[in-house]
């Protein structure tokens, strides 16, 4: 089995607890050879059976020669005493790993997670790449205007997938309660095709209008406007 499954399968548990036959003590070993790593995790969970005992102050198993003794298959005999004590041992550990185990499956889980957004990330840079490299993508460069000599973003048009995304590769980052949107021109109305990140991420996704004539990005109050704010034209460009 893989390491994954193996972390699922309770076996690191059992193994802490001496309570795995001789083919899966072999198992557990085998993995710990495997991945040495895993050893750390033995040693955290007998540290925290040992810390269990303390904080519970279970006391050694003691002789008493007055109780009746419960007679072993194999090995002599075990008094109530001692019969008591492991159970208590046995059965605080159990819980404790259980614990243990249920705190590592949400870490493996966060991991897939991880792994996940990773691959979710690649492939989105895919189809970025994909949808830049298409001829049928016309880039528009949104210049500056006078009320901001700094400002510049590039906007790729594709009107056969009806498609549009933004890079605000040149626009000045803002206050905290400001956010740039960006606006088309439709038969003289303004229209908003989407509102800009605020950490103005390098490629970002907007509406695409057929009947656009041109794009417009203005400086709005964070979460933006319904109605452009034209004193604040920072950038636009025909398209």
């Amino acid at each position: 089995m893989d390491k994954q499954t193996f972390l699922t399968s309770g076996l690191l548990e059992q193994y802490v607890l001496g309570i795995t036959d001789p083919e899966e003590t072999q198992e557990v070993e085998r993995h710990l050879n495997l991945y040495p790593e895993l050893n750390q995790e033995v040693t955290a969970m007998r540290d925290a059976i040992k810390q269990y005992a303390l904080q519970q102050d279970i006391p050694a198993p003691t002789q008493r020669t007055n109780e009746p003794s419960i007679a072993s298959n194999t090995k002599g005999s075990r008094t109530y005493g001692q019969i008591h004590w492991l159970s208590v041992v046995v059965l605080g550990s159990l819980a404790l790993l259980c614990v243990l185990s249920v705190l590592r499956l949400r870490n493996l889980q966060e991991e897939n997670k991880t792994l996940l957004t990773q691959l979710s990330t690649c492939e989105s840079r895919e189809e970025i790449i994909a949808f830049l490299k298409d001829p049928r993508t016309q880039p528009v460069v949104l210049t500056e205007t006078a009320a901001n000599t700094e400002a510049a973003a590039l906007v790729y048009w594709n009107k056969e997938s009806k498609k549009a995304m933004l890079n605000p590769f040149n626009l000045p980052k803002l206050p905290q309660d400001k956010q740039y949107q960006i606006w088309v021109d439709v038969a003289g109305k303004m229209i908003s095709i989407g509102l800009i990140s605020t950490n103005l991420e390098k490629y970002q996704d907007l509406k695409y209008l057929d009947e656009a004539t041109s794009l417009n990005i203005t400086i709005e109050p964070l979460g933006g406007s319904s109605e452009p704010t034209v004193s604040r034209l920072v950038a636009n460009h025909a398209i």
